[in-house]
């Protein structure tokens, strides 16, 4: 016969991989999205079927021309989503498209930022926000493979280290326009790359975070 704790260490273990078969089948494991890879690279996303993609968004066919995004977009964007990844590029964008810019301060060691992306950003609601209201701009801080040429290589005014990365110039961006050094960070901003509302970060409820871009949206449509 078992003892009573090993009873219980089975029970638990039982339970624990019961929970994470549905995983197999693309459904969202939500207590431990957090240290899962990011859900970009699964094949297959139960959310994304159930949606259909998320507010009828299609991939624009000329993303591909982007910047970085053929580097980053299919190891880490959540399907559903098409961003931009270099902020002058998306901020541009902004302008022509007429639409206030959602700027994501993220990383590839961001806990955080996955359990965001696979609790909130893969919910309906929020994604067709994000694909309809928003021009979306993901930047990395803590990317060490995309170099910048030499020629923009600079030292930061704000942390005297040289900036010679995406990612670099990403983060001091972050620390020199928003004076934060956490991820995620949001920014809702107008076309002249001002802040509309302030700053937000990690928020797990979909109807608060679903607020806070709401009260992005209404801020620009005043202005």
């Amino acid at each position: 016969f078992l003892s009573i704790p090993r009873t219980m260490f089975a029970i638990l273990v039982f339970s624990f991989v019961v929970y994470m078969v549905p995983g197999l089948w693309g459904a969202p494991l939500k207590a431990i999205s957090a240290f899962l890879p990011p859900i970009g690279t699964q094949d297959f996303d139960l959310n994304n079927m159930a949606s259909g993609g998320g507010g009828g968004h299609t991939a624009d066919p000329a993303a591909a021309s982007r910047k970085h995004y053929t580097y980053f977009h299919s190891k880490s964007t959540i399907k559903g989503l098409d961003p931009y990844y270099d902020y002058d590029e998306a901020l541009a964008a902004a302008k022509e498209q007429k639409k206030p810019l959602l700027v994501d301060f993220t990383g590839w060691n961001c806990v955080n930022c996955r359990k965001m992306e696979a609790e909130v950003w893969s919910s309906p609601k929020v994604r067709a926000m994000l694909n309809n209201e928003f021009i979306l701009v993901e930047l990395y801080v803590d990317d060490k493979v995309l170099t910048l040429p030499e020629s923009e290589h600079y030292v930061s005014k704000q942390t005297g280290k040289k900036i010679n990365t995406v990612s670099k110039r990403n983060a001091d961006f972050q620390i020199s326009k928003f004076q934060s050094n956490s991820q995620p960070l949001y920014a809702l901003l107008d076309n002249e790359g001002e802040l509309l509302v302030p700053t937000g970060g990690a928020v797990y409820d979909i109807e608060k975070y679903a607020a806070f871009l709401q009260s992005g949206i209404d801020a620009f449509k005043a202005k």
